[in-house]
């Protein structure tokens, strides 16, 4: 599962399998991109905001595209958000990252998908922009009940996601 909150809610245990920052991917010639343009265009990352990364308030008010409503990818984005005071507009959501990219080409608004989104962005030109601290993060992890079942096969599941998932490729 891809969970919203940093702890697992009560009864529920989970390991976390992925971790990975959400970024922010954008046209070369949107607004965001503060003058990287075409020099940054297909190099897979920017930094329009200088070193520090992107603030997340710098979305408050644009077209955002994302994940859909109840991913986790999706909680965590509304999340930060609502800690930086402001709701996002999100315009277009879909749950493949790709056709995400796709919309942010198009120049129909930001998307905010989870890195490596070089895999995501490859080939679209599109700017990777990262955000500044505290970085909203996208989590994959296996869950059960604390209480549940936790035997040898258990393990040996957590072994081999653990295994295929950092080998992967990005």
């Amino acid at each position: 599962m891809g969970p919203a909150q940093e702890d697992p809610v009560p009864g529920v245990s989970f390991r976390v399998l992925v971790d990975e920052p959400l970024v922010a991917a954008v046209a070369p010639d949107h607004p965001l991109a503060g003058g990287t343009g075409a020099a940054a265009a297909g190099a897979g990352t920017g930094a329009a905001s200088g070193v520090g990364g992107l603030p997340l308030e710098a979305l408050r008010g644009l077209p955002l595209i994302s994940l859909p409503r109840g991913t986790g990818t999706r909680g965590v984005l509304e999340r930060a958000c609502a800690r930086a005071g402001f709701r996002p507009r999100v315009v277009f959501e879909a749950a493949d990252p790709r056709f995400l990219a796709q919309l942010a080409g198009r120049g129909l608004g930001v998307a905010v998908v989870p890195r490596p989104a070089e895999s995501v962005t490859a080939g679209s030109g599109l700017l990777v922009l990262p955000f500044a601290a505290p970085v909203p993060r996208a989590r994959i992890v296996p869950a059960w009940r604390t209480a549940g079942p936790t035997g040898p096969a258990a393990a040996a599941l957590l072994a081999r996601l653990r295994t295929g998932l950092a080998t992967a490729p990005a």
